[in-house]
């Protein structure tokens, strides 16, 4: 049932969440074009239509803006991740557990994805930020590695085997998707996946089949 009065006005709730709404969609906007320093509340006010006070009666702090923006995108990317993940994530042969890792890679390589690197990279010189961003980071370790040990070869792993190869992963695939815009190799591409899966295998003592 609508919330909306009987006139077919939206209500107070509706108005305020439908202003978050495009401010968190002008952040992640903002970032992706002009860069995260560029990313200024005067900047996104304008591309959301919003005033600086509409704003600051939302968030606080432009700090307060970016983290619910990454907690956003996260929470979008996270189930995007693994809805693609889901049909593939039994399978325990070297070629099903390569298609998980493109999907992975892929998903990763999309230019919204360099919203959370800029801001990552951002919070290093700023102890608000990335204090900030600490729960996040700690949710989407533990929500990642419960994904990832879906899979029952990752599942014989120890928890410590476990941590070490899904670190792998991530640094292989994120530091690709930070040259891939620039100085793309994309000829090493499968070659990298194969390395994580014969680590994995290792890791797991088993021996993998064909990849390919």
């Amino acid at each position: 049932m609508s919330s909306t009065g009987g006139d077919g006005r939206r209500t107070q709730g509706e108005r305020s969440a439908a202003t978050v709404a495009k401010l968190i969609q002008a952040t992640i906007q903002a970032i992706v074009d002009v860069g995260y320093a560029g990313a200024t509340t005067r900047e996104i006010c304008d591309r959301a239509g919003v005033s600086q006070g509409g704003l600051f009666r939302h968030f606080p702090t432009r700090r307060d803006l970016i983290v619910a923006t990454l907690v956003h995108l996260y929470e979008h990317r996270l189930t995007d991740l693994e809805t693609r993940l889901s049909p593939d994530l039994g399978g325990a042969t070297a070629k099903q557990i390569a298609a998980q890792l493109r999907i992975a890679r892929d998903l990763v390589r999309d230019p919204l994805n360099m919203v959370f690197v800029e801001v990552v990279m951002a919070s290093r010189t700023e102890p608000d930020l990335r204090a900030g961003l600490v729960p996040l980071l700690e949710r989407s370790d533990r929500e990642l590695m419960a994904i990832v040990g879906r899979n029952p070869v990752v599942a014989r792993l120890s928890d410590t085997s476990r941590r070490v190869w899904l670190d792998f992963v991530q640094q292989v695939i994120w530091i690709e998707a930070l040259w891939a815009t620039s100085l793309p190799e994309r000829e090493y591409d499968d070659l990298k996946i194969n390395a994580l899966i014969r680590l994995l295998f290792v890791l797991a003592e088993t021996t993998p089949g064909p990849s390919r």
